[in-house]
């Protein structure tokens, strides 16, 4: 998916809205709660992943993700997100061709980044992952789906 617009850092490009809860996690779905993925419309669920992002996620009113610019975005640009800020334990890139100069080879789920790869998420991570309560959960071992 590409930007048919300028966005600058800041902006909301997506409004990624939930279609329905799933019973289990997919390839496709958005994880919302530590239980809970979701299916989210389109175009937010055609978002590529990248381990150098430009847009972040920010959970939103309607139980989804809004998608907004870290960076100014030319149009012609394909928007991105990294995967880990919203999947606990990801399986949808077990092999990762994003070509970022810091690319991790695989997105494996937030619990796998390192301190400075959440720091390099700038924030925009999905509420029930924010970095206090992620930690919380390793120490309690919170099973996870």
């Amino acid at each position: 998916m590409f930007a048919l617009r300028d966005f600058v850092a800041g902006d909301v490009v997506l409004a990624g809205r939930p279609l329905a809860e799933l019973a289990e996690r997919t390839d496709h779905s958005f994880q919302v709660g530590w239980e809970t993925h979701v299916e989210l419309d389109a175009p937010a669920r055609l978002a590529n992943h990248s381990c150098s992002p430009n847009t972040g996620v920010r959970n939103n009113a309607a139980g989804g993700y809004d998608f907004i610019a870290l960076r100014d975005i030319a149009p012609g640009t394909e928007i991105c997100w990294d995967y880990s800020s919203t999947e606990w334990e990801s399986i949808a890139v077990p092999s990762c061709s994003c070509g970022s100069a810091c690319c991790r080879g695989a997105s494996r789920g937030f619990r796998h980044l390192t301190s400075e790869q959440v720091a390099g998420l700038h924030g925009f991570v999905a509420d029930y992952l924010s970095p206090s309560v992620a930690r919380a959960a390793v120490a309690e071992n919170t099973p996870t789906s």
